[in-house]
């Protein structure tokens, strides 16, 4: 007898840390596996969000909203109408409640082991507050490469900036003035015919860098950059009644899926009482409508 309980004694000491080393590879694999379905959940969302919703559908708020009732006549929205709002809503966030504003992007949802998730769409606009009358342009430098560029001031702006053709081509006139035949007195034949600090020959090199540039590529002299803003290449956005947020080119969104690891609240993503775990991704869209 003494011996058998010598034993029993020995197999609990050994068999305790076991179990708990087997519960605790438990937990960890139901945090791995969440976190998995979590970031997958929040990408697909985010991924459908950015491929199959309009922009002018997308509105402002903490969480955001998805709202056609102002749109929906519009001859190139017509297909977006309640139904449609209601079905996508259901879809990313398994909500079909509407409200004031529209279907909020916040729902709950569960995965195959049962686990419940609370998804949140935050969504912001990023809206233009000045309007300038024509481009900014800034020569880049005649010692660009080989010095530091020219910068653009700064300014608290979504911007789109690029280099000009470098050379009349960048004036719509030029294209009708210039030389179709080579008898032609008086007009340019081509860009290299232009005034210097334009364009030059493609057999001029950057001597001084050691830069040899591809057979009939020219190499570009001072070249001009070109700086639009929203108010100058986008419209009034549709469903806007307020100035100060009536041009917006794009939308921040911010997603977030939120989950309780602990057992007893599994099915209870948004009770602070457990274990709480969040993951966020964020993404911009564009107003390519």
């Amino acid at each position: 007898m003494l011996e058998i309980i010598i034993a029993v004694a020995i197999l609990v000491v050994a068999v305790v840390p076991l179990f708990t080393l087997m519960s605790k590879q438990t937990t960890d694999t139901g945090l791995v596996a969440s976190q998995a379905y979590a970031i997958n959940k929040a990408s697909e969302t985010l991924n459908a969000i950015l491929d199959n919703v309009p922009f002018a559908a997308i509105r402002q708020g903490n969480p955001g909203y998805l709202a056609v009732d102002d749109i929906s006549k519009m001859a190139k929205f017509t297909r977006y109408d309640d139904n449609w709002a209601k079905k996508m809503s259901t879809m990313l966030f398994n909500n079909t409640k509407k409200e004031s504003l529209g279907y909020p992007c916040k729902g709950i949802i569960e995965d195959a082991r049962g686990t419940a998730y609370l998804i949140h769409l935050k969504v912001e606009d990023v809206c233009s507050g000045e309007k300038l009358s024509k481009p900014e342009r800034i020569q880049i430098g005649t010692s660009y490469p080989d010095g530091a560029p020219a910068e653009f001031s700064d300014k608290n702006e979504i911007a789109f900036a690029f280099l000009r053709n470098p050379s009349a081509l960048s004036d719509g006139s030029w294209m009708e003035s210039y030389a179709k035949k080579l008898n032609e007195s008086g007009k340019p034949v081509s860009e290299l015919d232009l005034p210097t600090q334009v364009s030059e020959a493609p057999e001029n090199l950057y001597n001084d860098m050691g830069i040899t540039l591809p057979a009939g590529a020219p190499s570009f002299l001072n070249p001009t950059a070109e700086r639009y803003f929203p108010k100058m290449v986008t419209q009034k956005t549709a469903y806007k009644t307020t100035e100060q947020f009536s041009w917006c080119s794009m939308k921040k969104l911010i997603i977030q899926v939120q989950w309780n690891n602990k057992s007893q609240y599994l099915k209870e993503p948004e009770n602070e009482a457990g274990d709480i775990q969040r993951l966020h991704l964020m993404t911009m869209k564009g107003d390519l409508d």
